[in-house]
């Protein structure tokens, strides 16, 4: 009877805990939207919820636009990049008072972290889409960049640019980056995100938000880099990692692994059974141990 009271027991915490577990992963988005109904909406605030950046991955960008630098000379993007070497762009505004401060830091974080140096296997561009920026405000942002990520940053890899409007627009136009400027709060609404191009200037990769996996970021730039860049042992990471441009993260290729764990072990087996096939071999015939006898 006691044994009997111990499973209804047993089987009672289960079947609570799976109720738990099914309570957990209800969709909340149901209850979300039966009460969004019931919120008013201001129809002002629409223009501002709707940007967002959505870059095509191969997309060429217009290299021949020119910006002007922190430095204060006016140049094309194609004169800023690296000859043959990958490129991390960033659209910002440097007035930003949150995300874009947020974005920066994240990427130079990151950056710390990996086996790539500026300037050797990468350059870093960040340009204002608000037109209004001057050269004076780009550097002022690049000497904080510099700062943050210290030694060994190589302040000739690190751009920051301003332009025109008109300029602006088109390069914003070609990487799908949209943004509404707010006259009431003199702010941006906008996305974030870092695009990683590859030396001719196409889009390879896209790492949204402001937060960047350090192994994300290294994968992206070895694949941009088209040979030109990154260690054997990145380049061998990449046939079992993956980039999903939905997520824009890289995640493990299961399928892909496993064929290569197997033809590894097998690779493993046949060496193993050849050597024990031929020490065997050796003991039956002793005169391969030994070396055959001179001639007479």
């Amino acid at each position: 009877m006691l044994r009997v009271s111990v499973i209804l027991v047993w089987v009672s915490a289960l079947f609570c805990s799976a109720q738990e577990i099914d309570v957990s992963t209800l969709d909340t988005n149901v209850w979300a939207e039966s009460e969004s109904r019931f919120v008013p909406q201001d129809p002002r605030l629409k223009p501002y919820l709707e940007v967002s950046f959505k870059p095509t991955l191969d997309t060429q960008l217009p290299l021949d636009l020119e910006f002007m630098g922190d430095d204060g000379k006016r140049t094309t993007l194609r004169e800023r990049m690296v000859p043959g070497k990958p490129t991390l762009f960033a659209f910002v505004y440097y007035r930003c008072p949150t995300m874009c401060n947020l974005m920066l830091n994240g990427m130079i974080d990151a950056l710390k972290e990996i086996h790539y140096s500026p300037g050797k296997e990468f350059s870093i561009i960040a340009l204002s889409f608000d037109a209004r920026e001057t050269h004076v405000v780009a550097a002022g942002k690049k000497e904080n960049a510099l700062k943050r990520f210290g030694e060994g940053a190589n302040a000739e890899a690190w751009h920051f640019l301003v332009g025109e409007e008109r300029s602006v627009a088109e390069l914003t136009r070609a990487a799908n980056f949209s943004y509404k400027y707010d006259p009431v709060d003199d702010q941006f609404a906008h996305g974030s995100g870092l695009l990683v191009l590859t030396p001719d200037g196409r889009i390879s990769r896209f790492l949204p938000g402001v937060l960047y996996p350090n192994r994300d970021l290294e994968l992206s730039l070895v694949e941009a880099g088209e040979g030109k860049i990154g260690k054997l042992s990145d380049r061998l990471a990449l046939l079992c990692y993956h980039y999903d441009p939905e997520t824009g993260k890289y995640g493990l290729v299961v399928d892909r692994t496993l064929k290569i764990a197997c033809f590894s072990t097998v690779g493993i087996l046949a060496l193993l059974i050849g050597s024990l096939l031929y020490q065997e071999h050796r003991k039956k015939n002793p005169e391969v141990q030994k070396g055959a006898a001179p001639d007479a």
